[in-house]
């Protein structure tokens, strides 16, 4: 890949990219916005454009105060009228004793030599050793945010602040789909530091369609956030409980399938805090309600951990029900299995025991899949790393427009890496005859490389969820395809596309192959472990006649 030189952006490139984010949300978004969101688009819509410019660059930063002397942007020109324009239409205000601040978001405007010249003026400040740092200076005083105001306001100091702040985040919100990505996104695109499949914006449907939707996944983003920054205090553990019993359980009732996924994923952080600070009863009672493998695991550790060993198998039982990956049912069968055996050996551990060995010098210790790969070149191999990226990026390069079909209804803005549904089992649904084409590529080499080389030549850089372009080597793939059975490489593709979201890692680590034979290879240094999901394809891949082993790594002096 050629890096590209970094475009110059346009001095109003940011505000150029939040008025098209405007303009997406009023397109898409009018029927369902509240009647104090419309006014807040109305009254931003209604102010200078040099005040608008001024309001993002503010609203965009992660501060809450700013210095007026200090505000200053070559594209806006007379920051006075423009903060007062802002000031009258309520988009912004100054600090006043009035405000009950925290310390440490005023102070952080400030030098650490400036701090210590405001504390100076506050008598009851605590003394303190000169060596002290600005962060354990700021804690020191955060009883002493409105004393510093008083001091603040007998000096030629304002302070700002940006307001209508929540709704400034929930036009991005309903963008993007999600709290969690903002208008940074355009500038890393706009400097070429990400590259997206260019779609057609008359093909974009948003990602809600109803407010109701929108709002249950705005309410539990929002309660992710306090929840980070709360759980920092192991104390708060009721205090987040009540919070999720009172705010965020009962939408479980009904919630909506946009928002059930950031619930699942609430559910389950709340419930591993709980455990790591040994709230283990608690922890149950969060899980229950959660049908998820992920939670059912969780509560099966916990049981057995508090010996209510019938409990634990009548859930683990469960679990092998709904278990759609390797890693889940491994789980729940090693468990069950575990409890009604004497001597127990896990599946993954007994297949590791009966591997080969290979000896090679401990100078590879840190870089064991180096150290093997070395190994067999020494005895006349061609050895290359592969694991996951040459099964992907083939199926990636076979499947492009299939991934990025304009037929879908998953994109919804022109940042997406991947449809929103790709990850789920509707993904691949009606697309099996257009996949089977896709595979008949693979039995000649000259269509594969046509087809190849058509695919690289349009989207090469461009983000594509199978596809790594830093590793994608077409000689190592023709090798690949020469070599290996094409029955196999189509049934384990085949089986790959149809479960993306569970099957898209564990591959073998190595690929090598000389002139009459080849084999995939997993590396094992002697502490390393085999996971479920490596299991499954070390087992998958030698059912479909390809060659695949385990090899245990021993060091030598």
């Amino acid at each position: 890949m050629i890096k590209q030189p970094n475009p110059e952006l346009s001095p109003f490139y940011y505000w150029e990219n939040f008025m098209y984010v405007l303009g997406y949300v009023k397109k898409y978004y009018q029927p369902i916005l509240s009647d104090s969101e419309i006014v807040f688009i109305q009254d931003f819509e209604n102010l200078s454009k040099e005040s608008q410019c001024l309001y993002l660059r503010l609203a965009g930063r992660r501060a809450l105060w700013f210095r007026e002397e200090k505000l200053s942007y070559q594209e806006i020109s007379d920051i006075s009228s423009r903060i007062k324009e802002l000031m009258e239409h309520g988009f912004i205000r100054f600090a006043s004793t009035h405000d009950s601040v925290d310390l440490g978001s005023i102070l952080s405007v400030f030098t650490k030599k400036e701090c210590v010249g405001l504390l100076a003026k506050l008598p009851q400040f605590p003394h303190y050793p000169s060596t002290i740092s600005k962060d354990d200076l700021v804690h020191l005083g955060k009883p002493y945010g409105a004393l510093l105001l008083q001091v603040l306001e007998e000096l030629p100091i304002r302070l700002i602040s940006p307001l209508q702040l929540d709704y400034f985040a929930f036009v991005q919100f309903l963008f993007f789909g999600t709290k969690f990505r903002d208008m940074s996104e355009f500038v890393i695109r706009d400097l070429g530091h990400r590259q997206y499949v260019v779609v057609n914006e008359e093909e974009f449907v948003p990602y809600f369609q109803s407010r109701k939707e929108a709002i249950e996944k705005w309410k539990i983003s929002l309660w992710r956030e306090r929840f980070y920054e709360i759980s920092k205090d192991s104390a708060s553990t009721f205090e987040l409980v009540e919070s999720w019993n009172q705010e965020i359980l009962p939408m479980m009732q009904d919630i909506s399938d946009v928002a059930l996924g950031s619930f699942e994923r609430a559910l389950f952080s709340l419930g591993r805090w709980l455990e790591r600070v040994d709230s283990l009863e608690m922890a149950l009672d969060v899980y229950e309600p959660s049908l998820s493998c992920l939670s059912l695991e969780r509560r099966v550790r916990i049981l057995a951990k508090l010996k209510r060993n019938e409990e634990a198998m009548a859930l683990a039982n469960l679990g092998l029900e709904v278990a759609i990956s390797p890693k889940e049912t491994h789980f729940f069968e090693d468990f069950i299995q575990k409890q009604n055996a004497k001597k127990y050996i896990k599946a993954v551990t007994q297949s590791l025991k009966k591997s080969p060995t290979i000896i090679i010098d401990i100078q590879w210790k840190g870089s064991v899949e180096l150290g093997v790969i070395q190994y067999f070149k020494d005895i006349g191999y061609s050895a290359y790393f592969t694991e996951n990226h040459l099964w992907k990026n083939l199926l990636g390069l076979l499947c492009w427009d299939l991934i990025f079909d304009k037929k879908q209804t998953g994109i919804h803005h022109p940042f997406q890496w991947a449809p929103s549904h790709y990850s789920t089992e509707a993904f691949t649904v009606g697309k099996e005859k257009d996949f089977e084409q896709k595979m008949v590529l693979l039995a000649s080499m000259d269509s594969l490389m046509d087809h190849a080389s058509t695919i690289i030549a349009s989207h090469e850089g461009e983000l594509n969820p199978l596809i790594d372009w830093y590793s994608l080597d077409m000689q190592l793939i023709q090798e690949f395809v020469k070599r290996v059975p094409l029955i196999g490489i189509t049934k384990v593709l085949t089986y790959l596309w149809t479960h993306l979201a569970t099957h898209a890692k564990g591959f073998p680590d190595l690929f090598i192959f000389n002139d009459s034979s080849y084999q995939f290879i997993e590396v094992k240094s002697p502490t390393d472990h085999l996971s479920a999901i490596q299991y499954f394809w070390h087992d998958y891949l030698n059912k479909s006649g390809i060659e695949t082993e385990i090899y245990r790594v021993a060091w030598t002096d």
